[in-house]
């Protein structure tokens, strides 16, 4: 398929199509006015195919819950899928790229939360899990060791001690973690995992590693990043590594791209930073229950502006001077 970026108002034609034609209740003519639309013109055809590819790729648009919202003429989720629909055929080559690589792991997890969402999850042996906004587990028990794998996200793990000592053992894409103590912290980067021992000990064998080469032993108050060759050397824990768990993101002279990306794991959709103002540092302690909020007050404290494409395209730009 062409990479040539889609004419918008083709884009939001083939959506317009697509969304009309998805409804239980369009009639034969429909149906053939959008084929004849789809035989006007090249664009017209990969427009349409595009939007195929993303509905089924998302399940957002076609299926389920997606379906009945489209099916409401003048709902507010029905007009919301067409502009996304819309944006996403318009940005095909950077929006196919983008679902490719979509978590399906994460959709077919034992366990997950949403954006923005923290559950606490109770385990068969008395073990608890609070799973932190976006994260995903896999959960498998049996007769000889009690396994969880994080697949994305963070978590904090609190173990009690059982008669049959079967190991707690944690996976990760960098590492297989055995908890020697009661209670932990981890999070899953995009090429490292984070694991501090709040209370015990934790062993970690990088993936990668060679017999006992690689193994480490994290004691109670360290933390340490490990990627899926070895382990960076134990360090104190940071304490605003637990502020997740009161709803706070405390930020310490933190660089605003950072600081955009973590506010970015509890809001919905895009939210971006530009780099002509990525390096700009912010302090203080920031309530995640409502991330618009923050982004206000960043345009009040320091000199960007907030720009909405829409209400899930956000960006954080360089003020302009009037």
């Amino acid at each position: 398929m062409s990479e040539t970026p889609i004419d918008r108002r083709i884009a939001r034609e083939a959506a317009g199509w697509f969304v009309r034609l998805q409804n239980s209740s369009a009639c034969a003519a429909e149906h053939a006015a959008g084929a004849e639309w789809r035989a006007q013109h090249a664009d017209h055809e990969r427009a349409w195919q595009l939007a195929e590819r993303f509905s089924a790729r998302t399940q957002q648009i076609a299926g389920g819950a997606g379906r009945a919202a489209l099916e409401r003429p003048r709902s507010l989720d029905r007009r919301r899928a067409l502009k996304t629909l819309a944006l996403l055929i318009v940005a095909a080559p950077l929006g196919l790229a983008a679902h490719r690589s979509l978590p399906w792991r994460e959709w077919q997890a034992d366990e997950r939360t949403a954006t923005g969402e923290q559950r606490a999850l109770h385990l068969p042996d008395g073990a608890q899990i609070r799973l932190n906004t976006g994260s995903a587990v896999d959960i498998a028990y049996d007769d000889s060791v009690r396994r969880v794998r994080l697949i994305a996200g963070e978590m904090l793990v609190e173990v009690p001690r059982e008669p049959a000592m079967r190991p707690f053992i944690v996976d990760t894409a960098e590492a297989e973690i055995t908890l020697l103590g009661s209670r932990f912290l981890l999070r899953q980067y995009p090429h490292t995992t984070y694991l501090a021992a709040l209370e015990g000990a934790v062993q970690v064998r990088p993936r990668l590693s060679r017999g006992d080469e690689g193994l480490m032993r994290l004691a109670t108050g360290q933390q340490t990043h490990v990627n899926s060759q070895a382990a960076e050397p134990a360090v104190k824990l940071a304490q605003n590594r637990l502020d997740w768990l009161s709803g706070v993101l405390r930020a310490e002279k933190m660089r605003l791209d950072d600081f955009i990306t973590e506010l970015g794991r509890y809001r919905p959709g895009l939210l971006r930073c530009d780099p002509a103002v990525a390096g700009l540092l912010i302090s203080g302690a920031f309530q995640l229950r409502d991330i618009d909020q923050i982004l206000r007050a960043l345009s009040q404290t320091l000199p960007v502006s907030v720009h909405y494409r829409t209400a899930y395209w956000v960006t954080v730009t360089a003020r302009v001077q009037a």
